[in-house]
């Protein structure tokens, strides 16, 4: 409801004009407010709150007028009244047990702050709080929040005052479709009742637009979770099968049967073992094909680029160790990062410890090639060691609330005295690559090498269902702080191109592009 309530509001604002007692008029589109001696007039509080609220117009559900208002000067049954119910539903505002001052003005940080929640937008940053919080509200403050309300209309035509009676019908139209088939179809007796199902929640998920929004059916959550283990028999590989009978390798795990094998991310498995992999066969069962004891092998059947190849993976039992650091010359650091999975940071400080017992190392050389990333916490414990201690590394918004990580652990060790040159993907990814774009920020002269990265910036949660079933869904998105980089979709481009010679590293596992990052300078 809040969702279909936050996206409907945007077509409101551009349109309305909203008259309020005592001849007062406020007419935002043209940012101007007056009385009716046509003289500018300060902006209460009074004034905000019923804007806001006018905002939502009739689209709060009734149930909002039975919220107790627990502002002491406010009247019973006024219109205020009214429009603090409905900011209070919408958890926009707290309800404290005190006065509201409605005839106060407004601080112009506590009015920015209020039309980011409404909007769900950022507007105003840290820099600028104390001379917000020193001012009362302004019409030139209306006039800025005003400028992130030029859209264009037309994305916005299916959206009316009659939304929720329409999904509402749909719904209802939804349900009898289904028991239609079930009770009255000519091959009811052959319908599978969960198939359909879970096709139609699938759908669900996939038309929110977002890639990374999916749900995985009991025995296709199962196959994920196991995929996320760290330990377990098989090719090192992650998958997912996005379409029935499309599987696809998302990423070989850095050091695993599949990396060797030269499985690359986006190949599509067709076969296993010559059995074809049809509409029929669900994740699950095509999982237990690739799986089997240590030490055994598969044939893959993979396309790739319009091109059919059949690649053996001799499987083996997956144990990841998610960092791992040596000096590979007289004053370089190596430093291989293949995921950010729980307990990643505390491996970091363990292995960064030597640079502080050898003095001779000034290069340290970062790989994250094939690193998908994971938890958002890690990542951030990690910019500690590189961002002074008590600025702000990265942001996560969420859709009414944002979260910044702060560095904490900086004095441990100054890596301004060490050159940093970081190997990247097209799979290296989320957390990687905020990891990434904040050390740019901070170490403008950092070199990059390959290719540009994946361009995931977005954070996602799993919720259970009781018939263990799964929904991944994206909750929030990473932004950088000092530049206020969103990254979802946004590519980071290397300094350096070289692509990896794949013919040599397969004959004496020479990495070119690693020992391009050891002659940096």
């Amino acid at each position: 409801m809040k969702k279909i309530i936050s996206t409907i509001i945007l077509l409101i604002l551009l349109s309305i004009n909203i008259n309020y007692t005592n001849a007062l008029e406020i007419n935002w589109w043209n940012i101007k407010v007056i009385n009716s001696s046509n003289q500018e007039i300060k902006i209460t509080r009074w004034h905000i709150f019923n804007f806001f609220a006018n905002y939502y117009n009739s689209q709060v559900p009734s149930s909002y007028k039975y919220i107790s208002v627990n502002f002491k000067d406010v009247k019973k049954w006024s219109e205020l009244e009214k429009s603090l119910q409905k900011l209070i539903y919408l958890d926009l505002i707290e309800n404290p047990n005190r006065n509201l001052q409605k005839n106060s003005t407004l601080n112009a940080y506590s009015f920015f702050r209020l039309s980011e929640k409404v909007l769900n937008i950022r507007i105003i940053d840290s820099e600028t709080k104390k001379e917000l919080l020193a001012r009362d509200t302004t019409t030139n403050d209306i006039s800025k929040v005003s400028k992130f309300l030029y859209i264009t209309p037309v994305t916005l035509k299916l959206k009316s005052t009659s939304t929720n009676r329409v999904i509402q019908q749909k719904v209802a139209i939804s349900q009898d479709v289904y028991d239609t088939l079930m009770t009255r179809h000519f091959n009811k007796d052959k319908l599978d009742e969960l198939k359909i199902i879970n096709s139609a929640i699938s759908w669900m998920a996939l038309w929110t637009g977002d890639r990374h929004t999916v749900y995985f059916p009991p025995i296709e959550s199962e196959s994920f979770q196991d995929s996320l283990s760290w330990e377990y028999e098989w090719i090192g590989s992650y998958v997912d099968m996005e379409k029935p009978w499309i599987l696809k390798i998302l990423s070989p795990i850095p050091g695993s049967p599949s990396e060797r094998a030269w499985l690359k991310w986006w190949d599509i498995v067709t076969k296993v073992d010559q059995k074809e992999i049809t509409v029929d066969n669900s994740l699950r069962e095509v999982i237990t094909w690739i799986k089997g004891p240590a030490g055994s092998k598969v044939i893959l059947t993979i396309k790739r680029n319009g091109e059919i190849l059949d690649i053996e993976v001799t499987r083996e039992k997956i144990v990841i160790t998610d960092i791992e650091g040596e000096i590979i010359n007289r004053n370089t650091y190596y430093l291989q990062i293949k995921s950010f999975w729980e307990h990643v940071s505390k491996d970091f400080k363990e292995s960064i410890d030597i640079l502080n017992e050898n003095k001779k190392i000034n290069k340290i050389i970062i790989d994250l090639r094939n690193n998908w990333g994971w938890y958002l916490t890690e990542v951030a414990e990690i910019l500690s060691y590189f961002v002074e201690k008590w600025k702000t590394t990265a942001v996560v918004k969420y859709r009414d609330k944002e979260k910044s990580f702060t560095s904490r652990w900086y004095d441990l060790i100054d890596f301004s005295k060490y050159k940093i040159v970081i190997l990247q993907n097209s799979w290296t990814a989320s957390a990687s690559e905020i990891l990434i774009w904040t050390l740019k920020d901070y170490y403008p002269n950092i070199e990059l090498i390959w290719e540009k990265t994946y361009g995931k910036g977005s954070v996602q949660v799993m919720k259970s269902y009781t018939d263990w079933s799964l929904l991944k869904y994206t909750i929030a998105k990473w932004f950088t702080w000092l530049t206020s980089t969103g990254i979802d979709w946004i590519w980071i481009e290397p300094t350096i191109e070289l692509e990896l010679d794949i013919e040599k590293f397969k004959a004496d596992w020479f990495d070119n592009q690693l020992n391009r990052a050891k002659l940096v300078r």
